[in-house]
């Protein structure tokens, strides 16, 4: 059993310069977008790579943990 942790990402809006490249980075399904053509914000995100996080140019995204996740293995 691997535990998984899922994350809502927020933007600082007065600092972001909305560049895109947290969106090009995003490994989500296409429509993983705010109306800010940004990444999701106050979406689950079950992936939860951090990737947008550490692309963002001025450091604006940060997350919070929403739920822990468990994936069962079967063999």
């Amino acid at each position: 059993m691997r535990k998984r942790e899922v994350v809502e990402f927020h933007i600082g809006w007065n600092a972001c310069i909305n560049c895109g490249a947290c969106v090009a980075v995003c490994p989500q399904e296409p429509g993983f977008i705010s109306a800010f053509d940004t990444i999701a914000v106050n979406t689950p995100c079950d992936i939860a790579c951090m990737a947008c996080e550490k692309i963002c140019p001025v450091s604006t995204i940060t997350h919070k943990k929403v739920r822990d996740r468990y994936e069962t293995h079967t063999a």
